[in-house]
């Protein structure tokens, strides 16, 4: 016969492994599926490959201690587009030119560069950014979240 300490003891661990694959298999895809849409419709809206963002993201579902704890995150650009950025230039540091392919690249870039992958491989020595609107799939994903669960 089992004591009641020990039921105690085995009915959290029961309870903490059932979390645990819930939050796994249901509460981790839906609230990433839920930023993801998010992004997906801003990318939309800019005009914004943001497929290499959603497709780098990454959960973690663990434990510890006595809670099953659910981390998110995406690479260092996603911040960009989360909160936004300002008009800049950007200037090669320790080059003398920055080099990237030019999707839709306007006229001139055309005519002066040549065309590779998907767009025209340019050198530049620094490029004007006209700045990222913010697109808070972060923040409203957490707003959802806390709303979904009060």
């Amino acid at each position: 016969m089992a004591s009641l300490p020990n039921f105690e003891a085995d009915a959290r661990e029961a309870l903490l492994d059932e979390l645990e694959d819930y939050a796994r298999e249901e509460i981790a895809p839906h609230v990433q599926a839920h930023a993801h849409e998010i992004l997906r419709q801003y990318g939309q809206r800019n005009d914004y490959d943001v497929e290499p963002i959603i497709e780098a993201g990454e959960t973690e579902v663990s434990r510890r201690g006595d809670r099953v704890v659910v981390r998110f995150g995406w690479p260092e650009p996603a911040i960009y587009f989360e909160r936004g950025t300002v008009e800049h230039v950007v200037e090669a540091k320790n080059a003398d030119v920055l080099s990237f392919i030019w999707e839709d690249a306007p006229e001139w870039v055309r005519e002066e560069f040549e065309p590779e992958g998907d767009g025209y491989r340019v050198f530049l020595p620094k490029v004007e950014v006209a700045g990222l609107p913010e697109s808070r799939f972060i923040r409203d994903t957490l707003n959802w979240l806390h709303a979904e669960f009060r």
